[in-house]
């Protein structure tokens, strides 16, 4: 199913941006930190904070300053008071425009997020991302992004959470 949306966005990328003369290949590799909030909805689990490394990447096309693509977020994190780490993986769409003042701005959507935190698997993952960053060094951007991703469903030993039984937001 992944594959199948991947290919089907790269398809329309490629109706898109193929019928015009100049079009450049955005590969964007990308190393990060993130810091956040893991909240809950289920009675009687709080709030943590957690921090750590993100890696990834962005694969799309830009055109007189528009770029179209998908990105892959991988995360590694520190929750507090958790002796266990939150992996996470996120795959996005996003759309942006690079200004020519070395100034991008770009919006996306999360369309497919996983995570594992200790015995909880967090699964059906979908959100909003929007970000800003600055491309003033050759081949480096600095980027600030605010993702907010709510899972679905939420596996916990046996039992299942849902969206009508409670659900765990990532932001």
């Amino acid at each position: 199913v992944l594959v199948k949306k991947i290919y089907q966005l790269l398809l329309l990328l490629g109706l898109v941006f193929g019928t015009n003369a100049r079009a450049d290949l955005l590969i964007e590799p990308l190393v990060g930190y993130s810091f956040g909030r893991f909240t809950t909805e289920i009675p009687g689990e709080d709030d943590a904070t957690s921090t750590g490394a993100s890696y990834g990447g962005r694969l799309g096309y830009q055109n007189l300053g528009f770029q179209l693509g998908v990105d892959y977020l991988n995360s590694t994190l520190d929750v507090k008071d958790s002796k266990d780490n939150l992996k996470a993986s996120e795959w996005a769409g996003f759309i942006g425009f690079k200004f020519p003042i070395l100034l991008r701005a770009y919006a996306g959507y999360i369309f497919s997020g996983t995570g594992e935190l200790g015995n909880i698997d967090l699964s059906e993952g979908t959100g909003p991302k929007f970000g800003v960053g600055f491309t003033g060094l050759p081949f480096i951007n600095i980027n600030l992004e605010y993702r907010k991703i709510s899972y679905d469903k939420v596996k916990v030993g046996t039992a299942t959470l849902d969206n009508e039984t409670g659900y765990r937001d990532w932001e």
